[in-house]
């Protein structure tokens, strides 16, 4: 146990993968999915392990803490893995079968053989995985070790994906304020896109969106 974390779920010497992801409520952008196979013993880690200490819940973590684990986790775990979904395979076929897909993307590029995941939440969807054992744990990153490491580089990949967006388009700051939303439908966000209507990588079906779009209150071009 780390705290109320704990590294492996069973003990029973099976290798387990943590899934999580970041991004799935947000108005724009990309859904990332993180999935982390952590060591259970302590020699594998440059610091004997003292790190995982630290690792929680993403949302639980400053942008500067967790930016430091990120990297430790990447470092130091047997192996990781970072995918998404993008805003069109989302308004397809809806949020939840994006956020099963871009999971099971995740787990089928990893190399290192595993015989459990562990799912943060009660939904899963094994589909071309099924022969593997899988656990959903409610709010499984506040009691699971590889979850909360997933949530930590799904959360790190995601907002540096927005950053790298922004840069080449700040207008996305400047008429949504996702530089401190991340795509969230915060007040700014929602004067702009009233405003503006949505852009490329809005997520047209979700109903603040739809809504902008069929208000019909901006400017006939996308921004």
């Amino acid at each position: 146990m780390f705290g109320a974390l704990k590294r492996q779920w069973i003990d029973d010497g099976l290798v387990e993968v943590g899934l999580d992801e970041a991004g799935r409520g947000p108005l724009w952008g990309r859904l990332y999915v993180g999935a982390v196979i952590l060591s259970p013993e302590d020699e594998s880690y440059f610091d004997n392990g003292a790190a995982l200490r630290d690792i929680k819940d993403s949302k639980k973590l400053t942008r500067r803490r967790r930016a430091i684990l990120d990297d430790y986790i990447r470092e130091n775990a047997i192996e990781t893995a970072v995918t998404w979904a993008e805003p069109e395979e989302i308004d397809s076929i809806n949020i939840l079968q994006a956020d099963m897909a871009a999971m099971r993307r995740a787990l089928l590029s990893l190399v290192t053989p595993f015989q459990r995941i562990l799912v943060d939440g009660n939904i899963w969807d094994s589909r071309d995985i099924d022969m593997f054992q899988a656990v959903t744990i409610e709010k499984g990153d506040s009691v699971s070790l590889p979850i909360a490491a997933a949530s930590i580089i799904a959360k790190e990949a995601h907002d540096m994906w927005v950053k790298e967006e922004i840069s080449k388009d700040p207008t996305l700051s400047e008429r949504y304020g996702l530089d401190t939303n991340m795509g969230y439908g915060t007040a700014k966000h929602m004067d702009g896109l009233k405003k503006w209507g949505p852009s490329s990588l809005h997520r047209r079906s979700f109903a603040p969106v739809r809504e902008a779009l069929n208000g019909g209150l901006f400017s006939s071009h996308e921004p």
